[in-house]
């Protein structure tokens, strides 16, 4: 017999007004791109400071909170999608709880102000993100070594990127195709920009368009969770960001193959990285995209500059003692004192210099390039290049956990 609608308990009706605040606390975090082991403490003290007992298990998909002793625990298990990270509302959120934990406010109008930050439209809208790829692909491309007329051809090809992607990503079923068309996209673009404009280096503004859909952070992301000893998010985290970087280099070396059924030379792999001063007019341009593309506050451009500017000094001195794989360790372990100092000193989530200082280290191109490889008929290079960037993933985990022995980050209270 099925029982009625009036017989059917919602179950977080059951909840006190201090476990829906924290429930909803988990799941805006979660949404909004914090990572397992942040997640879970910044949960749990919160739990704590209300008077509860709280026992939270966080995966991509997946969140499991418990409230009460062991013998009487009421269970509250919400599917979630991945998140995103959202620089300004993860800013409105960690206000939020901090008043909530302060008994500044109360936990029912802790929770009103938490659903009113996640029903709230995005910062920026469809069309400033669009414009967002094609800023991105042009200061990607000085990093990777192009010269001007390479970074005209990556913005270009990036806004294409963009379009498409932006457009896809309306309809939940067709959103899955983003990175595998983009991938084609990105190098038929190139190649036709290449004839319109001759000359230019066809693999770096095909790795600069598809910049902004690497999983760099998604896999540098997935390890630190791995080393903080939150395994099945890291391994599930780490899977997802292996599949973005199939799909990309799948999409690019069918595009590839369509390419060389034509009288064309083959694609070349980047020219070295430029000088420290000949990116730094892109600096300005990875600080406005990051700001769009990280949903972050309009007045923190300046702090998102910093932080860029700080990850990337940090990198290329420590290229000249470790090597340019593992100097990228060197710019997590500034970045990751920064964002903390800032944190403490400002009372603002640590996040707000922390992911766009690493935007321009994350290892997403290497990882890109080397299963674009695999299926190229060259997996030898191929697994060098996923080698390197599994390295490169290791080095900013190291630098960034390192950084908080110097620096402690801030305990919400």
């Amino acid at each position: 017999m099925v029982p009625a609608a009036a017989d059917v308990q919602d179950p977080i009706a059951a909840l006190t007004h201090e476990e829906r605040f924290v429930v909803e606390l988990a799941r805006d975090l979660h949404r909004f791109g914090t990572p397992a082991h942040r997640l879970e403490e910044q949960v749990t003290r919160c739990g704590a400071r209300l008077g509860l007992t709280t026992t939270i298990f966080s995966l991509p998909t997946f969140l499991s909170l418990a409230f009460g002793p062991l013998d009487r625990q009421r269970v509250v298990n919400l599917r979630v999608d991945p998140g995103t990270v959202d620089l300004s509302r993860l800013h409105a959120i960690d206000a939020i709880q901090r008043r909530v934990m302060r008994h500044e406010a109360s936990p029912v109008d802790g929770t009103d102000a938490l659903r009113e930050v996640g029903s709230r439209k995005p910062a920026y809208g469809p069309w400033l993100v669009w414009l967002a790829y094609g800023l991105s692909a042009m200061a990607a491309t000085r990093f990777f070594g192009g010269d001007t007329q390479d970074a005209l051809a990556g913005c270009v090809v990036g806004l294409m990127v963009g379009a498409l992607v932006v457009g896809l990503n309306a309809s939940r079923d067709r959103a899955a195709l983003a990175e595998f068309l983009a991938g084609m996209v990105a190098t038929l673009g190139a190649w036709a920009i290449s004839w319109l404009m001759p000359p230019i280096t066809l693999s770096a503004v095909v790795l600069a368009a598809l910049v902004v859909l690497l999983p760099g952070f998604s896999l540098t992301r997935s390890l630190i969770e791995l080393a903080t000893r939150n395994l099945a998010s890291g391994s599930s985290r780490f899977m997802g960001a292996a599949m973005t970087l199939v799909a990309l280099g799948f999409g690019a070396a069918i595009g590839d193959r369509i390419l060389s059924q034509l009288p064309l030379a083959p694609m070349e792999m980047p020219l070295p990285p430029a000088s420290w001063l000949d990116v730094l007019p892109a600096v300005l341009l990875l600080a406005v995209s990051a700001v769009i593309l990280l949903q972050a506050r309009w007045r923190d451009v300046g702090w998102v500059m910093l932080a860029a500017s700080l990850g990337l000094t940090g990198a290329r001195a420590g290229a000249v003692v470790l090597g340019p794989e593992l100097g990228v360790c060197i710019g997590a372990f500034v970045v990751g004192m920064a964002g903390n100092a800032y944190s403490r000193m400002l009372q603002r989530p640590a996040v707000t210099l922390v992911a766009p200082g690493l935007y321009p280290l994350v290892p997403g191109s290497l990882g890109m390039r080397g299963t674009a490889m695999m299926f190229m008929d060259s997996p030898s290079r191929g697994a060098t290049w996923g080698l390197s960037a599994l390295v490169i993933a290791g080095a900013l985990v190291a630098g960034l956990l390192a950084a908080n022995l110097f620096v402690p980050p801030r305990r919400n209270a």
